[in-house]
């Protein structure tokens, strides 16, 4: 019965989670609604919801304000549908008026392209005057995998991090399901702005000079129950049970007692799927996603954590992990076809509707690159202790399954 009244409240949720922006005393979260056409006349409602909320964001930047974006992967020209070429004319603009803005890049990203007439990454970091400060990592053991925004608005003495899977493309707006939190705290937006000062001077995910300082910051929002704290990869201890954020993710899970969701453009990690699997025996209802384009043939990153999770003889009770396709595009007329990274979100919500609910979102796919080695890859990962966070990702949830 349980189940059922489960699935019930669920779909009528769904049905009614249509909303892309819930707002709080100090957050916001953005969810896009992809509609899998790239073409500038079709562009549906909420579609680049995201990617406007960081357009805003730099076009309130003024003279004495300070910003820094980085993302994995930046292509897109056109206004209405693209996101690089929107964000180097509104950058542009922000320099012209005074703001310094520094940009970081994975080394997959080209610099020199034009995305917007006669404005470049390049071309506004040798501009005459206020210039921009960039970044690009080299290419080595690891990526720069963040997609953040780090803002100081410095007449509002305020400090906003927005942060999540969505990269700097029209395509992550388009075609695939992502999900972004903007923040105002002064030091959460004081821990990401020491992590992109690290990155803009060239200490990048192999370098064992890059410094873990405020790496496990805590901080505390309106309406928090407890602290909440963010991990950045690389992390300063390697080993399983360490301190990383794959511990971080575990300790959680084993302490969940009600209600577990996921989306997740990939999970390899088999210390979160026998969490999963023990949070199932001890009475956890659980519910997740994963792209086909990952987890559907033999050798894709996430098949063998995806038959574990599926695997009867995994499990001491009929309770088990249940997985869901997502929605091929938010319309909901069809399902995941094996689209790539369809599902690019990577979250999970703990009792989004107990006493003590949790969200676990960030850059980071759940890989050992991402979560627990010392030397990989460049990441983000946000604990949010949040009732109203939780469920606007549980919305996300109901939206895209």
């Amino acid at each position: 019965m349980r189940l059922r009244i489960f699935i019930l409240v669920c779909w009528v949720a769904a049905g009614a989670a249509r909303a892309d922006s819930y707002t709080g005393a100090d957050w916001i979260v953005r969810f896009n609604l992809p509609d899998q056409t790239t073409s500038t006349s079709s562009i549906g409602p909420d579609e680049f919801v995201i990617r406007d909320g960081l357009l805003a964001r730099i076009n309130v930047l003024d003279s004495n304000d300070w910003a820094c974006l980085a993302t994995y992967t930046f292509s897109g020209n056109s206004a209405p549908g693209g996101a690089a070429g929107p964000i180097l004319a509104a950058v542009s603009n922000a320099l012209v008026r005074g703001a310094r803005i520094a940009f970081v890049v994975d080394n997959g990203v080209n610099v020199t392209s034009n995305y917007w007439p006669g404005v470049s990454l390049s071309s506004l970091a040798t501009r005459a005057g206020n210039a921009l400060e960039l970044a690009r990592s080299p290419a080595d053991s690891g990526i720069m995998h963040d997609k953040v925004g780090v803002f100081w608005y410095a007449a509002a003495t305020q400090g906003w991090v927005v942060a999540g899977s969505w990269n700097f493309t029209g395509g992550a707006s388009s075609q695939q399901w992502n999900i972004m939190t903007e923040i105002q705290n002064n030091a959460l937006a004081g821990a990401y702005s020491n992590e992109m000062r690290e990155l803009l001077s060239g200490r990048f995910h192999a370098n064992t000079n890059k410094s873990h300082a405020l790496d496990g910051t805590r901080f505390r929002l309106a309406g928090m129950v407890r602290d909440g704290w963010v991990r950045y990869a690389p992390y300063p201890d390697g080993k399983y049970g360490g301190s990383n954020a794959l511990t971080d993710i575990t300790n959680a899970l084993d302490a969940a007692q009600e209600e577990i969701f996921f989306g997740l453009n990939k999970l390899t990690r088999p210390q979160v799927a026998e969490a999963l699997i023990r949070a199932c025996n001890r009475g956890v209802i659980v519910h997740g996603s994963i792209p086909k384009s990952d987890r559907s043939q033999p050798g894709q990153d996430s098949y063998e954590m995806y038959q574990m999770l599926l695997n009867p003889t995994n499990y001491t009770t009929r309770n088990r992990v249940r997985m869901y396709d997502a929605y091929y595009k938010a319309a909901r007329t069809s399902y995941d076809n094996g689209t790539r990274d369809l599902t690019h979100a990577k979250y999970l919500i703990i009792d989004p509707r107990g006493t003590n609910p949790l969200v676990i979102q960030g850059s980071a796919n759940w890989t050992a690159s991402a979560l627990v080695l010392t030397s990989s890859n460049d990441e983000n990962v946000q604990f949010l202790p949040h009732a109203g966070i939780a469920a606007a990702f549980l919305a996300q949830f109901a939206a895209m399954t």
